[in-house]
């Protein structure tokens, strides 16, 4: 479980732009002030591009590459992670599909449970 407490938001500039990267789990972006042109590249190499400003929050799936171009006033932005997945990269950091060579996709697995069956034996 996440909590996060007293979360301060992070100031970028068109001179300190979020470049494109991506993460193994799900990121969002609150977007406390300011404006950015968003984009992202999809797992099918589609890019988008749009508009983020204050108020909005933005939920990157894992593996989509992802950055802004925040505007003359800049953008303040908190990140902040999803599930971090077994096996993932460490949460804070970027990486480049150039470098890393590969796409991840989140899957959910089924875990078949008996948590709430009724107990036969008080029927």
């Amino acid at each position: 479980m996440a909590v996060y407490r007293q979360w301060k938001p992070i100031h970028f500039t068109p001179e300190t732009p979020v470049e494109k990267h991506f993460h193994d789990y799900d990121e969002t972006w609150v977007i406390s002030d300011g404006r950015c042109r968003a984009f992202m590249v999809d797992h099918d190499g589609n890019r988008h591009e749009f508009e983020l400003q204050a108020g909005d929050i933005w939920m990157v799936e894992a593996g989509v590459e992802h950055g802004c171009d925040p505007y003359e006033e800049g953008v303040d932005i908190f990140p902040f992670a999803g599930t971090i997945p077994e096996g993932s990269h460490a949460p804070g950091r970027h990486y480049y599909m150039e470098q890393e060579g590969y796409i991840p996709r989140l899957v959910v697995t089924k875990t078949p449970t008996d948590r709430y069956a009724k107990d036969a034996a008080h029927a």
